[in-house]
């Protein structure tokens, strides 16, 4: 007998006993099939092997075992003697194909969520790592818009915006589990956030989901009676407080820049010489951190004259009201006493934005790697531009060394958005006129 040379995996050694089971060359029945034991945690496969497992062409099982039950009959009734009928074969007579293929492709293809009416929604596991981006996505294509159409209605929002929707949406529809329709279930979604009520989330938190799920529905959902009197509701059981002023004494922080540890710029440490110009400019002109983020040191997004600074916005940046109007204005920073004579005069011109910018700039001249106006002043990124972030920081970290330099213990809660508070609040007090405030 000669046996046609075969490739065996080296990870199936035990092949079981070959006494009494002969080797032969003869084919078998074409009705005859070979039945593979079920095993826990695996699909059920009735009387056909799994594609993926194939026994070698050169060997033939023998269905003519001679054993002592060789003639009784198995579990499902046949017998194993009969060549038309369906064997059950053992653990160890199983082969893996010559390629390994892994225990997995034994396992159930991974069954399909039924697609849902209205919107085609990919399913949980795949929804919770998509990005928001391309969660959205596929909710606008899913509709019937051609990709030109999705991609110019993505820019309708900011990433940030998008992020937090689609986290809402995720959390709704993992909430919310019946099949998706272009009516608007009031019921459910107050359900959803009475949830986020009883779990402590803020007033402000829940108007953000109403506008998220108005956005899934591709309708204004606020305007709905029972919506609007929830909110209502939340607002009149946990008022929302909001301080008058900032929790902090500008007063103090500006006496404080005036002196150690803030001067003399020319040789104090730039880290806290970074601190003060960032502090200056959010003061002076009560723009969020993000528009002071993108502020630049070439022209013409910087002028330099001699009684003021003015900065223009990048056209590439797109603040938070990306309007015509705010995408194009400008910010004026005026030189406070350019020409001090008496000592409180020099006092005051230590507070001067103008002189602290020319200062920055030209002390990081030699090592700058950014053309944005606030970089970074140590480690691997130094010279590179930061964070808003990181301008946050550095904000509430002036002010903070303010209060000790002063012997005063900070106080909590400074937040670098304050400033803009604080800023238009004095000026308001100081008889500014409202358009130029």
């Amino acid at each position: 007998m000669d046996l046609k040379q075969i490739h065996i995996p080296n990870d199936n050694r035990i092949m079981g006993n070959t006494t009494n089971r002969p080797i032969c060359h003869k084919r078998q029945p074409a009705s005859r099939k070979i039945r593979f034991p079920e095993r826990h945690g695996s699909p059920r496969y009735v009387g056909l092997s799994p594609p993926s497992l194939e026994v070698p062409a050169g060997i033939r099982l023998s269905s003519n075992v001679s054993d002592s039950s060789s003639d009784q009959k198995n579990q499902e009734g046949t017998s194993k003697s009969d060549p038309h009928c369906t064997i059950l074969a053992e653990k160890t007579m199983v082969l893996l194909s010559p390629d390994h293929v892994p225990m997995r492709s034994m396992d159930s293809p991974i069954r399909q969520e039924a697609a849902v009416p209205g919107l085609l929604f990919p399913p949980a596991s795949e929804r919770s790592s998509l990005d928001g981006v391309e969660f959205e996505r596929q909710l606008l294509s899913s509709r019937g818009f051609s990709a030109e159409l999705v991609n110019t209605l993505l820019l309708s929002r900011k990433r940030s915006t998008t992020l937090i929707y689609s986290r809402v949406w995720n959390k709704f529809l993992d909430f919310y589990t019946v099949p998706f329709t272009k009516q608007v279930p009031v019921t459910p979604i107050l359900e959803f956030l009475q949830k986020g009520r009883e779990l402590g989330l803020s007033v402000n938190t829940l108007r953000v989901q109403v506008s998220a799920l108005g956005a899934l529905y591709g309708c204004n959902i606020a305007a709905n009676r029972w919506i609007s009197r929830f909110i209502k509701s939340c607002e009149r059981s946990k008022p929302v407080h909001i301080p008058r002023l900032p929790p902090w004494d500008l007063n103090l922080v500006l006496e404080a820049l005036t002196s150690s540890p803030f001067e003399p710029l020319d040789s104090i440490p730039l880290k806290v010489l970074t601190y003060k110009v960032a502090l200056l400019v959010a003061l002076t002109s009560a723009r969020r951190v993000s528009d002071i983020q993108a502020l630049s040191v070439d022209p013409p997004f910087l002028l330099i004259f001699h009684d003021r600074i003015v900065l223009k916005p990048d056209p590439s940046y797109l603040p938070k009201v990306a309007s015509t109007y705010h995408r194009s204005q400008e910010i004026f920073l005026p030189s406070f006493f350019d020409s001090p004579v008496t000592p409180e005069q020099h006092k005051f011109h230590t507070l001067d934005v103008r002189r602290a910018i020319l200062t920055y700039i030209e002390r990081c001249q030699t090592w700058r790697e950014s053309r944005a106006l606030f970089i970074s002043f140590q480690g691997h990124k130094k010279g590179h531009g930061v964070t808003r972030a990181t301008i946050s920081r550095w904000i509430r970290d002036a002010i903070c060394l303010a209060y000790t330099s002063k012997g005063e213990i900070p106080p909590a809660g400074i937040k670098a958005h304050s400033t803009r508070a604080m800023a238009s609040s004095w000026a308001e007090q100081a008889d500014v006129p409202i358009h130029l405030i």
